[in-house]
């Protein structure tokens, strides 16, 4: 009866240790801002909740240099001023997001002056 019982938990264990070689491993994450408006960043500031940087001054159509984070999503929550005004993404539940397997980020950020929303997405990814 124990070999019975010892065949499919050993089996078990096994697959097990296999799937965690498998996994895809998520972040750390480095990230730059790609500033793709025609107006000048100040005051960046950026939360992927897994971790918190300040990117100061980004000039139109300038790339920061990576900041790391603990982690990251494919949404940030991103604050910024231009000309004194501040901007900002809309909110993000990170709790209903995935988490980006670990490497380099580009984040291409964007501004609507009218709704003061800023937009974001990811246009590069590179492995770490």
């Amino acid at each position: 009866m124990k070999k019975i019982l010892t065949v499919p938990v050993l089996v078990f264990f096994i697959s097990a240790l296999f799937q965690s070689c498998n996994k895809e491993e998520y972040g750390p994450n480095d990230i730059r801002i790609n500033n793709v408006s025609s107006f000048t960043y100040t005051d960046v500031h950026v939360d992927t909740s897994e971790g918190i940087n300040e990117y100061g001054t980004i000039n139109s159509g300038e790339t920061t240099e990576y900041k790391r984070f603990k982690q990251s999503f494919n949404k940030a929550d991103i604050t910024l001023r231009i000309d004194g005004v501040q901007y900002s993404t809309e909110s993000v539940n990170f709790s209903a997001l995935v988490p980006l397997v670990k490497g380099k980020l580009t984040y291409d950020v964007d501004v609507d002056t009218h709704t003061r929303i800023i937009s974001m997405n990811i246009s590069k990814i590179l492995p770490l």
